[in-house]
């Protein structure tokens, strides 16, 4: 059976055809990535897709959107896209759609696929949970955070908007940030900090007057050359371990799976930093966080896998 999958993000709505069979993705197709900023909404998007790739589309999808997904319209926070669940299949000219939190199909990409697209980052080198929950969160224009949970009965992914708890600042340096964003935003949420926009934020907090663009900014900071910049990342990975710690000890994790590209970017810094140290101070729990494997996804294409793969698992009747 062929799909329609779409993975539809706050900067990027990509696209792509997808087969299942079996009860599991058996082709994902090399995606379209189209900018959300350069279209009205999903239908133009969709429609710009079809004529990429220059055929008919099939009657059947399944999209993951940056948005809590529940009844009414889905309302993006990082762009202007409003996708409304009770008229998406008129608006696309589909037999069926499935909808879900972007995250959501991460999730679902987690739990389909090998072994061999996860690599070790830290905690002990061992395979992920065969049973129990599992955390997937990854920062890219936002922060995505949802649960895996494993049973004999099958898999149940709990979609969640984790990423806009309050941030925990555990030193001066992290209070100055909390205070300054808090000033702007009435509040400062993890995804403030953790997140591609989040090292302009940190960085800015301290050198107001620095105009760069966040490419500009990841590209400094990845290379290591600029000392303002090293201390912002070194900020932001420091909180980034703090935060997949706290969530994954409030979802009853014993394993984290994180993803995005932004992620996989700041793979060889991760080690270098006070990530897992973060992760496991968790007062009398270090113990159990220090038990816990925390991997990274390495698929070019995870949301648009997890999409198709929780279209596949919803249609398995």
């Amino acid at each position: 059976m062929q799909i329609v999958v779409g993975d539809i993000g706050g900067t990027h709505a990509r696209f792509a055809l997808a087969r299942i069979a079996e009860e599991r993705v058996v082709a994902l197709d090399q995606p379209v990535v189209l900018a959300t900023a350069d279209f009205a909404g999903l239908a133009d998007a969709y429609a710009a897709f079809a004529t990429e790739i220059g055929q008919t589309l099939p009657r059947y999808a399944a999209f993951g959107v940056a948005g809590p997904v529940a009844a009414g319209p889905v309302h993006f926070i990082n762009s202007h896209w409003v996708i409304d669940p009770n008229t998406i299949t008129a608006d696309l000219c589909l037999d069926s759609a499935l909808l879900i939190n972007d995250f959501g199909a991460m999730a679902h990409a987690v739990h389909a696929l090998d072994e061999d697209s996860f690599v070790h980052i830290c905690g002990p080198d061992v395979p992920l949970p065969a049973q129990g929950a599992i955390s997937v969160i990854g920062p890219g224009t936002g922060l995505g955070v949802a649960v895996l949970q494993r049973r004999d009965s099958g898999v149940v992914v709990l979609e969640t908007e984790g990423a806009h708890v309050h941030f925990a600042p555990l030193n001066e340096r992290e209070r100055q940030v909390c205070a300054a964003i808090t000033a702007r935003h009435g509040r400062t949420a993890i995804e403030r900090i953790v997140s591609g926009p989040g090292l302009g934020a940190i960085l800015r907090c301290f050198q107001p007057a620095d105009t760069r663009n966040d490419a500009a900014l990841w590209e400094g900071a990845i290379s290591g050359t600029d000392p303002a910049l090293n201390e912002a990342l070194a900020l932001l990975l420091a909180s980034y371990g703090a935060a997949v710690g706290d969530l994954s000890l409030a979802h009853g994790a014993f394993g984290v799976v994180l993803t995005g590209g932004l992620t996989n970017r700041l793979r060889p810094l991760i080690g270098q930093s006070q990530f897992h140290a973060r992760f496991c101070a968790k007062g009398r729990y270090q113990p159990r966080m220090e038990s816990i494997p925390v991997k990274l996804i390495t698929h070019p294409q995870p949301g648009l896998f997890g999409a198709a793969a929780a279209f596949a698992q919803e249609h398995s009747a």
